[in-house]
C-alpha cells in the first residue's frame, strides 16, 4: 500500500534539518536519500511512490545546480527499412578504436553534421538521412507509453542544493513542484523547440554483432516540467 504524505509538512521538517549525507553514492543517491527518510519503498518503475491529497504521484529529486541532460527514457526504434548494423556501414564512421560506429544527436527538423535528423510524420517519429531518407521510426504511441513508465502521469519533483565535504555528497531539499498530466502535445513541443533529442550510440564489434549502449531521448534537468499540463509548487 502507498504511503500518504503531507508533502508540504514533510519539505518543511526536512529543510529546517539542512543538509542530509547522501546514503548511496553516485546520481541516484539524492532520490534514493529522500525515499530512505521519508520511509518510501523502493517500486518498480511504472508505479507510483506516495499519495499525495489522494493523488498517486512518482517522486523525482533533483540537484538545483544540475542544468545538463538527464535520460527520460531508452528505447530501440524499428529497424524498418534498415537495420542498425546497415546503418553503421553505410553511413557510419571508424571511431578511436578503428570500429565501425555512430555516436550522435538528433534533432528534429535539423540535419546533424552526419547528415541524421529526427522527423514527425502523424503517429511515427522518423530517424532520417539527408541521402538515404527514411531509416527507421518511432511509434508515438509507444514513446509516450514508456514515458508514462518513467515519469508516470503526475510526478513530484524535489530540488535540492549539494555540497561535498571530505569527498561524502550531502543534500538540502528546499523545492518542491507537483507535475499534473503528462502530455503528449508538451512531448511534441519540447522535441520541435529542440529540447528533447535523441542519442544514437552504437558500434560494430570485431566479431561483427552490434553494441548496442542503449539509445536514449534526452532532455535537460531544467525543463521537465514542461512535460506536464500542470504545475503547482507545493514548498516554499
Amino acid at each position: 500500500m502507498l504511503k500518504e504524505i503531507d508533502v508540504k509538512y514533510a519539505m518543511r521538517e526536512i529543510d529546517i534539518k539542512g543538509f542530509f549525507p547522501t546514503l548511496r553514492d553516485g546520481d541516484t543517491g539524492i532520490g534514493y536519500t529522500l525515499e530512505e527518510t521519508w520511509g518510501i519503498v523502493e517500486n518498480n518503475v511504472g508505479e507510483p511512490d506516495l499519495i499525495y491529497k489522494g493523488i498517486p504521484v512518482e517522486l523525482k529529486a533533483q540537484r538545483t545546480s544540475a542544468t545538463s541532460r538527464v535520460t527520460l527514457m531508452t528505447k530501440t526504434p524499428h529497424w524498418d527499412p534498415l537495420g542498425p548494423k546497415e546503418i553503421m556501414e553505410k553511413f557510419g564512421y571508424k571511431d578511436k578504436n578503428g570500429r565501425q560506429a555512430l555516436k550522435i544527436t538528433l534533432y528534429l527538423d535539423s540535419f546533424n553534421k552526419k547528415g541524421f535528423k529526427l522527423e514527425f510524420n502523424h503517429d511515427r517519429l522518423n530517424i532520417v538521412h539527408r541521402t538515404g531518407g527514411i531509416l527507421a521510426y518511432f511509434d508515438v504511441q509507444e514513446l509516450m507509453g514508456k514515458l508514462h513508465e518513467k515519469l508516470y502521469e503526475n510526478l513530484l519533483l524535489v530540488l535540492a542544493d549539494n555540497k561535498r565535504i571530505n569527498g561524502k555528497e550531502y543534500f538540502h531539499y528546499k523545492n518542491a513542484l507537483l507535475l499534473t498530466h503528462l502530455s503528449e502535445d508538451a512531448f511534441r513541443k519540447l522535441f520541435k523547440e529542440g529540447l528533447i533529442v535523441w542519442e544514437f550510440r552504437m558500434h560494430i564489434k570485431e566479431n561483427g554483432s552490434v553494441r548496442d549502449h542503449g539509445p536514449g531521448f534526452r532532455l535537460s534537468r531544467l525543463h521537465i516540467k514542461k512535460l506536464f499540463d500542470n504545475s503547482q509548487q507545493i514548498y516554499p
